[in-house]
Parts: C-alpha cells; structure tokens; sequence
C-alpha cells in the first residue's frame, strides 16, 4: 500500500517556514516538534491530517538567515531537476523528505 503525502499550501509553507526558523533558534521547540509534530503544527496554524507522516525539519544551514528570507523562499517557485515547476518547499521536500527520484 502506498504512503500518503500531503503538500502545503502557499499560506502554510510560509507557516512551515517560520515553525523551521523557530526551532534553529530553540533546541527545545526542535524537541517537541519531534516528540509531538501535530501538536506544535496546530500550534503555527497548519492543520494538518492525521494519518500522514509529518515533514521531516530540515538541519539548521550555516552562517546567517533571516525568517522574511526563509518565508519568501517557502512561498516562491523553483525549477526541479527534470524541468518542472515546483515551490521551494516542494523541491526540498521532493529530495531530502522522500529522497530524489533521479
């Protein structure tokens, strides 16, 4: 049987964004992301389904970031290594969530 998959909207990558952006800063929120995903997705305003595995969050990138950055990045549009449009979210989720296809 196949995994289920659940892709964010626009409004809540930008969520996604600043949830990811929270926990570099606070080990502790990183924690309870991972104890408890549902609760602290609800928390950032992401309703998100029960039964779907939950988005790995990404490591912490080196050097500086800025959340604006990071919020605007979620929301905007990439091209994927096949040639098809994909937002920034998915692309990444595409290879380090599920592993690349290619």
């Amino acid at each position: 049987m196949a995994e289920s998959m659940y892709v964010f909207g626009d409004e809540d990558r930008r969520k996604f964004a600043r949830l990811v952006a929270a926990t570099w800063q606070d080990g502790g929120l990183r924690g309870r992301y991972e104890s408890d995903p549902g609760a602290l997705l609800s928390q950032y305003g992401i309703a998100y389904p029960e039964g779907v595995p939950t988005p790995p969050l990404p490591p912490k990138p080196e050097g500086e970031f800025d959340v604006a950055e990071l919020e605007s990045a979620a929301g905007s549009v990439a091209y994927t290594t096949d040639g098809t449009a994909s937002s920034i979210g998915t692309a990444l989720c595409n290879s380090v969530c599920f592993g690349d296809p290619q």
